[in-house]
């Protein structure tokens, strides 16, 4: 009987699923750190949620490993080549967190734009004057919305806003078809013109060499003062400290960020002391439902590898590192 490890903290609703899908298939065992780890490198399937795994890490497991899976849809914690080297194929949930976290990201813009945090600290101090913060609240309709990244998650985003009256705007290293231009009703600009022209800038893209600190001084000078800045894609995209020096210096209307560089940050920071800045702490893709979406998402993927068929295509981040190894049938 094949071992899976989930190693990192999953949400009951996700673990139930996990264990009544491996129940007489799969011997299961669950680990917390390194050292619990050394313990099962034995295992053929490995499920990680907040859990690094480095190419230190990946050289150490047992030569039946097959599939390191990601809870979620980022892999900038996991050496993907290391993995590939060894023949491990290497997946994401791509797809599954596209509603949740883009529900998220719309949530945060409104909620940006509203002061929602101020209004609520109003009226829960029973004071109705709110005036003040009327005169600085935005409607998302008739403004630009800037989309960088138009993946899943970015097409989300741009139907919901652009239903709201939003003018949608993208840039994507890799640009859509016209005839997917034409049905989301959004414009292509260079990324330039997007930071320069935005009432709103949204982040969807993965954190990669060429992604990281995409976002920083130069690139946030560049914005209007009036600007938005949303984040529910990874941390290191932004260059945080650039980021809030420009927050506390009231260069940017705002920022609304579920994800931030070394997080979480420890209480006390002096970003939780700015008035402009939303933090939640990485809660985009999970909610309820979308946990047991997750878990029968990855339980599929272990039964058609364990099958034969390999993994989805494409939830699989490693392609170019497995060499001539099949990955899957089509599905």
């Amino acid at each position: 009987m094949n071992k899976v490890v989930i190693a990192g903290r999953v949400p009951d609703a996700g673990r139930k699923i996990l264990y009544e899908r491996c129940a007489g298939r799969y011997e299961v065992a669950e680990v917390l750190s390194s050292e619990d780890l050394a313990k099962h490198l034995d295992a053929t399937y490995y499920i990680l949620r907040g859990f690094p795994m480095g190419a230190a890490e990946i050289e150490k497991l047992g030569g039946g490993a097959r599939l390191i899976h990601r809870w979620g849809v980022g892999f900038d914690a996991v050496d993907i080549e290391a993995a590939g080297k060894k023949g491990i194929t290497v997946s994401i949930c791509a797809g599954v967190n596209s509603q949740p976290v883009a529900e998220l990201t719309v949530m945060l813009m409104l909620a940006s734009l509203r002061h929602l945090p101020e209004l609520m600290d109003r009226a829960k101090a029973g004071c109705r004057d709110k005036e003040d913060i009327i005169a600085r609240s935005w409607l998302i309709c008739g403004k630009r919305v800037g989309l960088v990244g138009l993946g899943s998650i970015g097409r989300r985003v741009a139907a919901a806003v652009g239903g709201m009256g939003a003018e949608v705007t993208y840039y994507d290293p890799f640009r859509a078809a016209p005839e997917t231009e034409k049905e989301l009703g959004v414009e292509f600009l260079p990324l330039d013109e997007l930071l320069k022209s935005s009432d709103i800038v949204s982040l969807h893209m993965p954190l990669l060499d060429s992604t990281r600190h995409l976002i920083d001084a130069a690139a946030l000078a560049k914005m209007k003062p009036s600007a938005l800045l949303v984040n529910t894609a990874r941390g290191g995209i932004v260059d945080t400290e650039a980021l809030l020096k420009a927050l506390a210096e009231k260069r940017l209307f705002g920022a609304a960020l579920d994800t931030i560089e070394n997080e979480p940050l420890p209480a006390g920071h002096p970003a939780f002391s700015l008035d402009n800045l939303i933090i939640t702490p990485h809660a985009g893709g999970n909610t309820e439902d979308n946990n047991r979406n997750m878990a029968a998402y990855i339980m599929d993927n272990i039964d058609a590898v364990e099958s034969g068929r390999g993994p989805n295509p494409r939830s699989v981040v490693n392609r170019q590192f497995l060499g001539s190894q099949r990955i899957s049938d089509p599905l």
